[in-house]
């Protein structure tokens, strides 16, 4: 979905929170939506604002979905009053475009953000849908994520979480380990765009995982993607044997097997819900203790960092459905939330905004913030990006929990940032 040109049509003060107000916005051709803001940005009757719809994908990586503030739902964003026609579509500027590298143009294509069980049950709940669905899990790898797409006339980029990137702008190695495979790649060309989402592992990318301990660096491949650029419906095969088909042997390329026998979550039962959850739970346990794909892999064992949770299906998928479906549960070392289990069916409520920021600010997030913002490095010249990337971070992940704890983004923000910044300075002395 896009961003769009709206009009303000009626403001009013939230009745559950003083710091958000409920708009109502119209342009011609779209059905008037609700949004909740804070006031930062507050809007009058008859202003012109950009508005994000659901389902939009900021610049930033951001995908607009739907969501209960307070108890009021809210179904997009607002970016701020534009001076535009009302109906224009700006999605240009605001969302994820064509980006260039040195070798060609390509355009950038994120993996999705993975949500935490609590939050998929959520999101379900504000678009009223009480669903049964049935999952297979896949070992959640401490590595950094990656990404190789190839064009159908043979182009190939290398790609990490948020950008393109190239063997002169890298993350850990990974787009000068495919410029040496470039023809490896190439040779995957096929009628339809190709994206290999996986991610790059190995030692000296991530501590305290058997990952690390293996002396080598490799591509762990978990999804494949069909499409997804100029307008194309973005398709995902997710099938182990369907990807290694697919794929010619190369020592340095793995596709993630499943892991453990099927579950089923009904969404609509509670007590099912959570006695699912709890066997999850269980498995979580197993991993971290020894990650049983290094293990068989590898023949070392170590500690592993969580599974993935994938809706079972027997064909190619639709991306955007299928992946708001999909759910991570870490092991404890690992949580970038402090919540008591890996798996939940709630939010956890912090009782003030300290209690917040240390339900956030956690050490798993803060590494893994500069391994994505900073390319692993401590240099107080990056401070800035790095405290960017963990309020961005936190700033997705915590809708549930800041209406659970009744707080407001606006209240929070400052002390996140605070925290962050304390922490990374001592680790650039």
């Amino acid at each position: 979905m896009p961003v769009i040109v709206m009009e303000t049509i009626a403001a009013e003060p939230h009745p559950n929170a003083d710091a958000l107000r409920i708009y109502q916005m119209k342009a011609p051709g779209k059905s008037e939506i609700q949004i909740i803001a804070n006031l930062d940005n507050m809007y009058q009757v008859g202003e012109i604002v950009a508005v994000a719809l659901v389902d939009s994908v900021l610049k930033d990586g951001t995908k607009i979905k739907p969501s209960k503030l307070r108890g009021v739902y809210s179904y997009g964003m607002a970016l701020g009053k534009v001076d535009a026609e009302v109906g224009t579509d700006i999605s240009e500027i605001y969302c994820q475009k064509t980006i260039t590298n040195d070798r060609q143009e390509i355009t950038f294509l994120k993996w999705t953000s993975i949500e935490l069980l609590h939050n998929v049950r959520r999101t379900l709940e504000v678009l009223e849908k009480k669903l049964q669905v049935t999952y297979r899990a896949k070992i959640k790898l401490h590595g950094t994520n990656a990404g190789v797409q190839i064009t159908p006339d043979g182009k190939v980029a290398a790609q990490k979480r948020s950008q393109i990137i190239t063997p002169k702008s890298d993350n850990a190695g990974f787009a000068a380990w495919v410029d040496q495979n470039i023809e490896y790649f190439a040779a995957l060309k096929s009628q339809n765009h190709v994206t290999l989402y996986g991610e790059w592992c190995g030692s000296s990318i991530q501590k305290g995982v058997a990952l690390n301990q293996i002396d080598r660096k490799f591509f762990a491949i978990f999804a494949m993607q069909y499409g997804g650029v100029n307008g194309e419906i973005a398709k995902l095969e997710i099938r182990p044997e369907k990807i290694r088909e697919f794929l010619p042997e190369h020592e340095d390329i793995f596709v993630l097997p499943f892991y453990g026998e099927s579950i089923t979550l009904n969404f609509a039962d509670e007590k099912q819900l959570k006695i699912a959850s709890d066997t999850i739970n269980k498995m979580v346990e197993l991993v971290e203790k020894v990650d049983p794909w290094v293990k068989d892999t590898f023949d070392i064992e170590g500690v592993g960092e969580g599974l993935v949770m994938y809706p079972v299906v027997n064909h190619v998928v639709e991306r955007e459905n299928y992946t708001e479906l999909m759910f991570k549960a870490k092991g404890i070392k690992h949580h970038v939330i402090q919540q008591k289990q890996s798996v939940q069916i709630k939010a956890e409520v912090a009782s003030n905004i300290q209690e917040f920021v240390d339900l956030f600010v956690t050490e798993a997030r803060l590494q893994q913030g500069v391994t994505e913002a900073c390319n692993g490095e401590y240099d107080i010249k990056k401070m800035g990006q790095f405290l960017k990337w963990i309020s961005m971070d936190i700033n997705k992940e915590s809708v549930a929990e800041l209406e659970a704890s009744k707080l407001t983004w606006n209240e929070v923000n400052k002390p996140l940032m605070n925290k962050g910044r304390d922490w990374y300075q001592k680790k650039c002395l």
